[in-house]
C-alpha cells in the first residue's frame, strides 16, 4: 500500500466559506450587487508606500491543487497601520 504525504491543514474559516461569485459578482455577469467588485482599486497615484507582488499555489491537505481559492491578505499602509 501506497503512504499519502499528507500536508497540515490550515485553520478553517469560521464565517465562510466565501465563494468567488460573492466578492466578484460584476467579474462573474452578476449585475446590481456592487458597482464594482471589491478590491477592484487597491492602489492609486496618490497611495504610499512600496509596491509588492505576492504569488503562489494552494494545495489542499493531500497536496492536490485549489483552483478556486480565496485569500484574504491584510497589509499595512505606509506608516504601518492597519485601517
Amino acid at each position: 500500500m501506497q503512504q499519502l504525504g499528507y500536508l497540515k491543514e490550515t485553520p478553517s474559516q469560521t464565517a465562510g466559506p466565501y465563494v468567488h461569485i460573492g466578492l466578484t459578482p460584476n467579474f462573474c455577469d452578476i449585475s446590481g450587487v456592487y458597482d464594482t467588485d471589491l478590491g477592484i482599486a487597491m492602489v492609486n497615484d496618490k497611495t504610499l508606500g512600496e509596491r509588492i507582488t505576492v504569488t503562489g499555489r494552494i494545495f489542499d491537505g493531500a497536496g492536490a491543487l485549489v483552483r478556486d481559492a480565496v485569500i484574504e491578505i491584510w497589509q499595512a499602509d505606509s506608516a504601518g497601520l492597519y485601517n
